[in-house]
């Protein structure tokens, strides 16, 4: 017997199992496979760039450079390369005046006057304090909201800061691409100092033997000055004799005949005063020269006085123009004496028939500025790199915190500039 049994059930084709799957579905599953495939990309890009062996190649390649602005280049392109930061500058603190000045000659000035106040209301001590980069609020018209900020130290010293804006907020402070910018930072940084102190250590060498060469300059002028001083001693009593003699003889030659006698005294006298004038400069003690406030046209209608005789000598004339009633700066006359002739041998104008010369004092902003303008043209060039006499002029002026300029050319002749400022550094 059979029993045929009958199935109800249902079979759908295999094609209507399947989702209904349109072609704009198509489409945004496969953006969105093709957007995710980039993102991945750029992450793995983006570790790259911070990766621990990209650091080291930094490091290599940073020390491989011979001067610092190629260090500042390459710095400059992997802080670019992170797309976080923007515009970095990097501030030395000069221990001098206190004031922290970009080592970018091509700085943008809005970024430094930034700095600068930051500086005044003390942001950079409290930077310095905390050892700690800061996000703040920019205040540069840049079209960025905020900037970052790190205090750079060497040996535990505060030493300069960093600067750059950024997108990031101080929220962000811990994100490693902040890790990662003062890693970079640091590398950089102390690669620089290098160089800073290699140069200190060059300028330290270079003044050593200026201060070698003036030392035995400064004991040929003592022996010359002290032949000098003894010969003027010996040439003043023939002179005075000649004075005591000539008035004798004045009396017992007629009023008619004793004009001639009268105009050989007053040359004598001319030269007695000319002589006068050189014991008066050569006797002068410097073994501990005292600072005090001092005159600068009194120091140069001295100086006029003294070389006076061999200009008209060499028909070379000088002209002053000094300012009246100008304040008094902290110095000491022999220094300011030094100034001066060293000044005038630099470009020595005696060498040059019917040469001129124009010594100018003024005062303006808290400075004084003296001014040595002359016919004569120089190679400045070979000056700075052969003349001992342009050292001695910057040592000098160091000592007042002023500073020393000079420029020839060959249509307007040589121009010397000192500057003295009337605020000096508090010194303990």
């Amino acid at each position: 017997m059979r029993v045929i049994k009958q199935n109800k059930q249902q079979y759908y084709p295999f094609t209507l199992s399947l989702p209904i799957i349109d072609r704009k579905e198509i489409a945004k599953q496969t953006s969105k496979s093709i957007q995710d495939k980039n993102r991945n990309m750029q992450i793995d890009e983006y570790n790259s760039v911070i990766s621990l062996e990209n650091i080291l190649s930094y490091t290599e390649k940073i020390t491989s450079f011979k001067n610092s602005f190629d260090v500042l280049r390459e710095f400059n392109n992997q802080i670019a390369s992170l797309k976080y930061f923007f515009s970095p500058e990097i501030f030395i603190l000069n221990e001098k005046t206190s004031n922290l000045l970009s080592i970018n000659s091509n700085c943008d000035p809005t970024i430094s006057l930034f700095i600068k106040k930051c500086l005044n209301n003390g942001i950079i001590e409290w930077l310095a304090d905390s050892k700690q980069p800061q996000i703040i609020l920019n205040e540069i018209e840049s079209g960025y909201e905020n900037c970052i900020i790190a205090p750079l130290f060497n040996q535990s010293k505060f030493k300069g800061v960093f600067f750059a804006f950024t997108r990031l907020s101080q929220n962000d402070i811990n994100r490693k691409e902040i890790r990662y910018l003062l890693t970079l930072l640091n590398f950089t940084y102390q690669r620089i100092q290098n160089d800073l102190n290699r140069s200190e250590l060059n300028n330290a060498y270079s003044h050593l033997h200026t201060l070698q060469s003036k030392l035995e300059n400064d004991f040929r002028f003592a022996a010359l000055g002290e032949l000098t001083y003894r010969s003027l001693e010996e040439i003043a009593s023939p002179i005075q004799v000649i004075l005591t003699y000539s008035d004798l003889i004045r009396q017992e030659i007629p009023n008619s005949k004793g004009e001639n006698i009268d105009i050989i005294k007053n040359k004598i006298y001319d030269i007695k005063q000319i002589l006068d004038r050189l014991v008066k400069f050569i006797n002068f003690n410097d073994s501990n020269p005292k600072i005090s406030p001092c005159s600068i046209n009194d120091s140069i209608i001295e100086f006029n006085k003294l070389i006076e005789p061999a200009l008209l000598a060499e028909n070379c004339e000088m002209v002053l123009d000094l300012e009246e009633k100008i304040p008094t700066i902290l110095s000491s006359p022999n220094y300011l004496n030094q100034i001066l002739i060293n000044g005038f041998s630099l470009v020595n104008p005696l060498t040059e028939n019917n040469g001129g010369i124009i010594i100018q004092s003024r005062y303006s902003k808290q400075s004084i500025t003296l001014k040595m303008i002359f016919t004569k043209s120089i190679d400045v060039d070979n000056i700075k790199e052969n003349q001992i006499g342009i050292n001695i002029l910057k040592s000098l002026m160091e000592k007042h915190e002023g500073e020393f300029f000079i420029d020839s050319k060959n249509s307007s002749g040589s121009t010397l500039i000192f500057s003295f400022p009337l605020i000096r550094k508090v010194r303990a």
